[in-house]
């Protein structure tokens, strides 16, 4: 009996993070979108619905981690204007919510999402933090540029939007090893990569596993994540491509990749 109740509580603390980042579809700006990682509005509507209906509900990684549940965390990466015309709304509409992070020093350039939408946003529920100040990869940068960008970015958003900042999403998913730590002393208290994967809880301390949604993802597989199946193959995949990264480099990765999806120079 105590086995079991431990086996039931521990369940109950785990979930999947769902990474998304542009809607697309009428109403949806085209500036600054990338079509692989762009879900079409119907689509993400029927997502949606399919985890209220199998995960129990949707909510931010900030209110989940504040008390855990079954319910799947919705994230949204780079603050596309989409996030404010399409994602919002269907949100809203379901009494959902779902973390924003977004880049101080790009906010309301072409097609991303603009202060006024942000807090208003952040007026309903949403959650909005940090993506880094300019989406430039943390690899890049040496230890002092790191802690600059990282308290930049955590005090413009929280001067902004008027909220505090606390969790920290790698822009691309490039991350040192010490990154939650690092990120823990600039007044953060999460870090959420992109490493596909179940949040669990009990490993809050470390980076936090997100699964990349991307325009072909169809509502079967979601509903198996959910239910645990299929992360392991992300998680091979995700390895794989890693190495490619490692091999190439992140520039010339990324100038194959976009190659490849016929977009030239890409950024994921």
């Amino acid at each position: 009996m105590i086995e079991a109740a431990h086996s039931n509580a521990r369940t109950a603390t785990r979930t999947v993070a769902l990474m998304y980042h542009a809607i697309g579809g009428p109403g949806s700006p085209d500036a600054a979108q990338d079509p692989h990682y762009t879900v079409e509005a119907t689509r993400f509507a029927a997502q949606l619905d399919a985890l209220v209906r199998v995960a129990g509900g949707v909510t931010s990684a900030r209110d989940w981690l504040a008390a855990p549940s079954r319910a799947a965390v919705l994230t949204f990466d780079d603050g596309h204007a989409s996030n404010h015309a399409l994602a919002w709304p269907a949100l809203c509409e379901r009494g959902l919510r779902a973390d924003f992070f977004v880049n101080p020093g790009k906010v309301g350039e072409a097609g991303l999402a603009g202060w006024a939408q942000l807090r208003e946003m952040a007026a309903s529920g949403m959650s909005i933090q940090s993506h880094g100040w300019n989406h430039r990869y943390f690899t890049e940068l040496d230890e002092r540029a790191l802690r600059e960008d990282l308290l930049r970015s955590r005090l413009a958003i929280e001067d902004h939007v008027g909220s505090a900042v606390t969790l920290l999403a790698p822009p691309g998913g490039r991350m040192r090893a010490d990154l939650p730590a690092v990120a823990r002393e600039c007044g953060y208290a999460h870090v959420l990569g992109s490493e596909p994967g179940v949040l669990d809880a009990a490993d809050a301390g470390r980076a936090l596993p997100r699964m990349s949604v991307t325009a072909s993802l169809d509502v079967a597989t979601l509903e198996g994540w959910v239910a645990g199946r299929g992360v392991a193959r992300a998680r091979l995949r995700y390895g794989v491509l890693g190495f490619a990264k490692r091999a190439l480099g992140d520039r010339r990765y990324e100038r194959l990749r976009g190659r490849l999806l016929g977009r030239g120079d890409s950024t994921r």
